[in-house]
């Protein structure tokens, strides 16, 4: 007990001197910062420390941190109870053992002392990533507990909240942590775990993901429509007369792109591609473009979107809708055969002839007509779309194929990762899925955005000034690894060189196409490349193989498009201004991979839900992971990921050997490797830990 209270005193001792690691202290300051008081234990400390080196004393009885001894970095947990410490500081992460963490949590940044080369151990908090928590409620010897990222040991503080029962999802934030316990006061009660609307909302208040608009921000919006008048429309180029259309999925509330076709000569064709000039409504420094940047993205979850702009903007003034005059920021090509002669960019006003679905330009590229059958209308009718617009479709179509051989013969990667879609009913419970499949008609639209943001980066480069989209290469030890497991599979592709690096990844993506374990090596592929993310620094894009590359046309849902459009005004009207954005280009990035993890959450979630209505049912699968625990296996039909434990792997023991990344029978020497077809059924879910879990048929 001694030797426990010693060490709770020499942690909340270091914890003062990390909150000012310049400042030195006596022993009878340091007693006035602490909560617990007894002298010996104070100076024990005090000289363990010492003894240990983590302080140094700079006079008697005075001392001062030993900052070589600390690393500073952010806490990134595992779902096991362990951690790593992230720190700027030093290219390889620190292991943290669960005993080590001691009060950190998720995402906090820490100071930590080294125990080794490669693991380290949190002595104190110098801030925590959040102030409010979401977990879950159980109840512990009669005493009301919360679960929270793999924390088992919260306290319901308050005792105003006697009505909270077990396995309820609520907000807490930590309201006193004494010594080894933390207590937490619940601020929110969301519901019952499993419960649709409960889990969505549970990861909406995780990744504090503001779901609506305050009063004065929905006035402010409405009152923006006065900002569309005759006055400004004759400050823009009239494009109204063009013929333009949008193609977007079929539950699109918002259209931010368009294009027009506008026939110049024989051998000379116009193309315009036109984006919502959110900037024209979006004012700088507003309340509204604070609370636009606060949030820098829309968020799609399964069951619905968390929009970056409120509705009366993102879905009626700024959304491109058909036969309405809407303002655009746009960009303009001429064309002759499949070369640009010419190009304009510019303030503009458009009016859209028609609003048409994947489906239905797909249908209207296949069978080159401007008839639109009931089973593939948007309206569940028949219907005759303008043949200008069929025409148009068809021509561009044409270019943008010849666009895309262009940009993957300079070695542009093709990612085509299989997606699901998850079909719900009205209470938003999963009852289907559908495969998402891009189509020749989602393929020209991305071409032609390519080419405009492409466009854009190019005048910034020019102007030395705005923002990029960039992307670096990938990391060597991550593509020694994909290497190494796609050598398994049985695919030889050499990655250790940076000059054909896209084009071999090009290669092994052609090759696994229609193979069972495509979906598997393309997220193996995407692992290894490094984030994409904004910045005013451009060092390129190597996924496109673009040297130049921005976002300019999705600025209803993306900050970072409002700011390229602003800049792009400021160019165009020969401002000499430039923006100091280098930290909210870090903000918008930052924005994006919440977005992205609070989206994988809600997918996770709906996976489980949707496979809890399928138990005993058997699934053809493909291995998608494997480690000393078990196998890891895709549901090729939904991609729903569950596990197999490896001792209930039949007809043998099983052992897994990492340097092969496989497990072996012992007696029959049967090897499951990642990649190998498996029949699977699925014996139940953990709602909790958001777990599916098989067993193991045989081998297909």
């Amino acid at each position: 007990m001694g030797k426990k209270k010693t060490k709770i005193y020499e942690n909340e001792i270091l914890e003062v001197f990390n909150k000012f690691p310049k400042k030195s202290y006596n022993y009878r300051q340091i007693k006035s910062k602490i909560k617990e008081k007894k002298d010996i234990l104070i100076i024990r400390s005090l000289q363990n420390l010492n003894i240990k080196n983590r302080i140094i004393e700079i006079s008697p009885g005075k001392y001062i941190l030993n900052r070589k001894q600390y690393i500073v970095g952010e806490i990134d947990k595992t779902k096991k109870g362990s951690a790593y410490l992230i720190s700027p500081d030093y290219e390889k992460d620190f292991f943290i053992s669960e005993s080590n963490i001691n009060k950190a949590l998720n995402g906090d940044k820490v100071s930590c002392v080294k125990l080794n080369n490669r693991e380290v151990e949190v002595v104190s908090v110098v801030s925590r990533k959040k102030e409010k928590y979401v977990g879950l409620v159980f109840i512990e010897n009669g005493i009301k507990k919360i679960e929270y990222n793999s924390n088992k040991d919260y306290l319901i503080f308050n005792t105003d909240n006697k009505e909270i029962i077990e396995n309820e999802i609520v907000v807490f934030n930590i309201k006193e942590w004494k010594q080894s316990v933390p207590e937490a006061k619940v601020l929110k009660r969301i519901g019952k775990k499993g419960e649709v609307n409960n889990e969505i909302h549970a990861i909406l208040e995780e990744f504090e993901l503001p779901y609506e608009f305050e009063k004065h921000l929905l006035e402010a919006a409405e009152k923006t429509k006065y900002l569309q008048n005759e006055k400004e429309d004759k400050k823009r180029r009239n494009l109204t007369k063009s013929t333009t259309f949008t193609i977007d999925p079929p539950d699109a509330k918002d259209f931010d792109d368009a294009i027009s076709v506008n026939k110049i000569n024989d051998s000379q064709t116009e193309i315009g591609i036109h984006i919502a000039d959110v900037s024209h409504f979006l004012k700088e420094n507003t309340a509204l473009d604070k609370e636009a940047k606060k949030r820098a993205t829309s968020v799609y979850l399964v069951d619905r979107v968390v929009p970056m702009l409120p509705e009366e903007i993102s879905n009626n003034l700024c959304s491109l809708n058909p036969k309405e005059n809407k303002y655009s920021f746009s960009a303009l090509f001429i064309f002759e055969g499949e070369k640009i002669i010419k190009k304009w960019f510019g303030k503009t006003i458009i009016n859209s002839n028609e609003r048409l679905s994947y489906n239905e330009a797909q249908h209207v590229i296949d069978n080159k007509t401007n008839l639109i059958p009931e089973q593939t209308s948007l309206t569940g009718k028949k219907k005759t779309i303008d043949e200008k617009v069929s025409k148009a479709i068809i021509y561009i179509n044409n270019i943008a194929q010849q666009l895309r051989e262009k940009r993957h013969k300079k070695g542009s990667i093709s990612f085509n990762k299989t997606e699901v879609k998850f079909v719900l009913d009205k209470n938003k419970e999963p009852i289907g899925t559908k495969i998402k499949t891009a189509l020749s008609a989602n393929k020209l639209i991305e071409e032609f955005m390519l080419l405009a943001n492409k466009s854009v980066a190019e005048i910034f480069s020019k102007e030395k000034r705005g923002l990029y989209r960039v992307h670096d290469l990938p990391d060597d030890q991550k593509l020694i690894t994909l290497e190494r497991i796609i050598l398994k599979l049985g695919y030889k592709q050499n990655l250790k060189n940076p000059k054909n690096l896209n084009k071999e990844i090009n290669s092994l993506l052609s090759k696994i196409k229609n193979s069972p374990e495509k979906n598997l090596i393309d997220t193996l592929v995407i692992r290894s490349m490094s984030k994409a993310k904004y910045s005013t620094k451009n060092i390129g894009h190597f996924g496109l193989c673009f040297e130049k590359y921005t976002h300019f046309t999705s600025p209803i849902r993306r900050y970072p498009d409002v700011l390229v459009h602003r800049e792009m005004e400021k160019i165009l009207l020969k401002q000499i201004k430039k923006q100091e954005i280098e930290a909210l280009c870090l903000h918008c990035s930052n924005r994006e991979e919440v977005a992205t993890k609070a989206e994988r959450a809600s997918i996770k979630f709906m996976q489980v839900k949707y496979m809890s209505t399928k138990i005993n049912q058997k699934f053809n699968g493909v291995i998608s992971g494997i480690t000393e625990r078990g196998v890891f296996v895709e549901a090729i039909d939904n991609k729903c990921e569950g596990f197999v434990k490896i001792k209930d792997v039949p007809g043998d023991y099983f052992v897994f050997n990492e340097k092969e990344m496989l497990i072996l029978g012992r007696n029959t020497k049967e090897e499951y490797r990642l990649g190998d077809s498996v029949l699977i059924q699925v014996d139940g879910v953990n709602q909790r830990k958001q777990q599916i879990d098989f067993s193991l048929i045989e081998k297909v």
